[in-house]
């Protein structure tokens, strides 16, 4: 994502932001590794942003490398760690890895929030040809947050996030919503949970795919390991929403005129007669995929 390598971008308040996976998740990824594959060497993180998912693999790996083609993210990961942390961090693509990660070296590849926006074929190509043999790829996803039991708060969620402005409104002459702002078809994936695209079967086996929707399945963390839920403020959804690619976007072309997430937040206070003390749930609805390679 372009928006993420701007020099000026916060990833310091892009990481306080962004939720984050619970540790149950971790361990249902390690089972799954562990059940063909029980070399803990190298695990690579690709698209690794500001660089938690990456460091949170160190408690299980010798080595871990995090790719990303934001070079932003990656001065900022770099600072982050330590040095006594067996850490590295590259700028690279998920599609064509730098030079330093050899064929048939990498235990496991995890690509958290990112798999949406890469070019799927290269993609399972690369993570085939730098796998070890029975090595695990693993990718996840979070999709939009769920306002539990405030149906008018997911409408204008569903507005701002997806909606264009201009058509619904003919009086509007600029756009006043961040959907049209997004980069497609990564957003439409992200919004499917990449329902489309199948693992190839020429390159790996075993595949397992788990998707959990709060909508359909209601607030219930025994459905998944990958359950993200929290109680927030307005002013901390704020955050969240200025975390996004699109807002930043929108902000460049219209900022001039209004914050749009401010007026996002303000609509919600109104339809809903919230204030900023006033304490919400939301729910992620997620999906996981793990493989292996043939």
């Amino acid at each position: 994502m372009s928006t993420y390598s701007e020099s000026n971008f916060n990833t310091k308040h892009y990481n306080l932001a962004r939720p984050s996976y619970p540790d149950e998740f971790y361990n249902t990824l390690m089972d799954y590794h562990n059940s063909t594959n029980s070399a803990y060497e190298l695990a690579l993180d690709i698209g690794c942003g500001s660089g938690f998912v990456a460091f949170k693999l160190l408690d299980f790996f010798d080595k871990v490398i995090g790719t990303d083609v934001s070079s932003t993210m990656i001065s900022q990961c770099r600072k982050t760690a330590k040095p006594n942390q067996n850490i590295q961090f590259l700028e690279g693509a998920a599609e064509l890895s730098p030079p330093e990660i050899q064929e048939n070296s990498v235990d496991l590849i995890t690509g958290a929030e990112c798999c949406h926006w890469v070019d799927h074929d290269k993609f399972f190509k690369e993570s085939f040809r730098i796998l070890k043999p029975s090595g695990t790829l693993a990718y996840w996803f979070y999709k939009d947050p769920i306002f539990v039991d405030y149906d008018k708060a997911n409408e204008i969620y569903t507005n701002y996030t997806y909606n264009s402005s201009l058509e619904t409104n003919k009086d509007d002459t600029f756009e006043r919503y961040m959907g049209p702002y997004y980069q497609q078809p990564g957003h439409d994936y992200l919004r499917t949970l990449l329902k489309e695209i199948d693992v190839p079967t020429k390159y790996f086996k075993d595949v397992v795919r788990h998707e959990y929707d709060p909508v359909y399945e209601g607030a219930d963390s025994t459905k998944t390991t990958l359950y993200i839920s929290k109680k927030i403020t307005l002013p901390v959804f704020l955050n969240y929403v200025k975390s996004w690619s699109a807002y930043h976007s929108w902000m460049k072309e219209h900022g001039d005129k209004y914050d749009v997430a401010e007026a996002f937040v303000e609509e919600l206070k109104e339809a809903m007669g919230w204030d900023d003390t006033f304490e919400f749930e939301v729910v992620w609805a997620t999906v996981y995929t793990f493989a292996k390679k043939k």
